[in-house]
């Protein structure tokens, strides 16, 4: 079985979350892609959204959708959890042939610095996706193009709705406005 673990804050989860997704089963030859929403990315202090509620977010968001799982595990650890400890821990669950980690441009940048990335690098394929803003260095690592100029801070600061999937949309207005919790 090949995997794709594809992990992140989701804060909130957007459309270019949902491409990204959309662009690693069409890419990648995976039998799963594996959503790993973080507790808490152990570079941040905090979210904006709790973990459960993007959880539920994102669990809405990729319902019916038979090659998307999203993965409680970082979750259920209620603390920050590098990267290298959910890789071990999804190896041992699904054992696949071929496992594939997906990060932004932006995480790449600083990989270097990741929590035993020399160990990661030994068990995953590495897949950057593309960032505006960031350049491409030509390193032999795997590139997924995807050119969606928005991110989580920016929908963040400025509340726009637009970038939302329309799966999750309510749900997030309901949240921005303070109105209540997701169903």
């Amino acid at each position: 079985m090949q995997i794709a673990i594809f992990g992140g804050s989701f804060d909130p989860p957007h459309i270019g979350h949902q491409t990204i997704a959309k662009k690693i089963l069409k890419k990648l030859d995976v039998d799963l892609l594996i959503v790993v929403p973080a507790y808490l990315n152990p570079l941040k202090v905090k979210s904006f959204l709790d973990a459960k509620t993007r959880f539920k977010l994102l669990k809405k968001l990729f319902k019916n959708q038979s090659l998307i799982k999203v993965s409680k595990y970082e979750i259920k650890q209620e603390r920050p959890v590098y990267s290298i400890e959910t890789i071990e821990y999804i190896i041992k669950k699904y054992k696949p042939t071929k496992l594939y980690l997906v990060i932004g441009a932006d995480n790449y940048k600083h990989f270097n610095l990741w929590n035993e990335h020399e160990k990661i690098k030994s068990l995953v394929e590495l897949v950057v996706v593309s960032r505006d803003g960031y350049k491409h260095q030509k390193d032999g690592v795997k590139r997924l193009k995807v050119d969606i100029k928005i991110s989580s801070t920016q929908l963040r600061n400025t509340f726009n709705l637009k970038y939302i999937p329309k799966k999750i949309r309510k749900d997030i207005k309901k949240i921005w406005e303070g109105r209540g919790k997701i169903e």
